[in-house]
């Protein structure tokens, strides 16, 4: 919790908010939600166990955004373009939650309600990132470091999440364990946005096919021109 606060007020201070307001959000409400986790813990356990569950499939959702933001709107801006694709995402987000969440609340047993919701938007965001990573292999595009970062650290959060999901079938396995294992993997992700952040990105901005032929022809100009001045130039023919 420490570590996002501080990449908080990184975002606050270089005012990176303006760049990434979705992951911006997202690092605010984390923070956010562990204080309020935290404050209803010794109110009731129906108080905490609502306010953990209904923060975790709100979580899912801020976190879908962040993800929107990153692949969507800053890696494949051409999908951003179009109607359909800038629109596609966020509305099939919003649907599997709402599901998710009719599915909890009519259920008999909650507590398993809640945790398969969240156990099927764990799936969702795990395969949501590795269809954009794959798509970013095929299509060799190149990683800015923020992308990088925030890719990473989501990344291995949907991992583990993931893993625990497979491994918390198997009987043998303590829950409290892979509890923990989550919570470390989570950490970790928090550092590796708080590295990311410390370093203002360098901003890069790649030459135009349009500006390359320019300079080129600019470039072929003054070569002729040199070549023309030799030849007119006496003594030099």
């Amino acid at each position: 919790m420490l570590a996002l606060m501080l990449v908080s007020a990184i975002f606050l201070w270089r005012k990176i908010y303006r760049e990434l307001p979705l992951f911006f959000t997202y690092i605010a409400s984390a923070w956010t939600i562990g204080l309020m986790r935290y404050a209803t813990f010794h109110v009731g356990r129906a108080t905490y166990f609502y306010t953990y569950w209904i923060s975790e499939l709100a979580g899912a959702v801020i976190v879908s955004l962040a993800l929107y933001e990153v692949f969507f709107r800053r890696l494949f801006q051409r999908f951003y373009k179009v109607r359909l694709y800038r629109n596609l995402f966020p509305a099939v987000a919003l649907i599997i939650l709402l599901l998710m969440i009719n599915t909890a609340l009519q259920s008999a047993d909650r507590k398993a309600a809640f945790l398969r919701a969240s156990h099927a938007l764990d799936l969702v965001r795990t395969a949501t990132l590795f269809f954009f990573v794959a798509l970013m292999a095929v299509m060799g595009r190149n990683w800015t470091r923020y992308d990088f970062g925030i890719s990473l650290g989501f990344g291995l959060q949907a991992s583990v999440a993931l893993l625990n999901v497979a491994l918390s079938t198997q009987t043998q396995f303590n829950p409290e364990v892979l509890g923990t294992i989550e919570l470390v993997a989570y950490n970790v992700s928090c550092i590796i946005w708080l590295i990311t952040f410390l370093k203002a990105e360098k901003s890069v901005v790649p030459a135009t096919s349009d500006q390359s032929s320019a300079v080129a022809a600019l470039h072929q100009a003054r070569t002729w021109e040199e070549a023309l001045k030799d030849f007119l130039t006496p003594g030099k023919r």
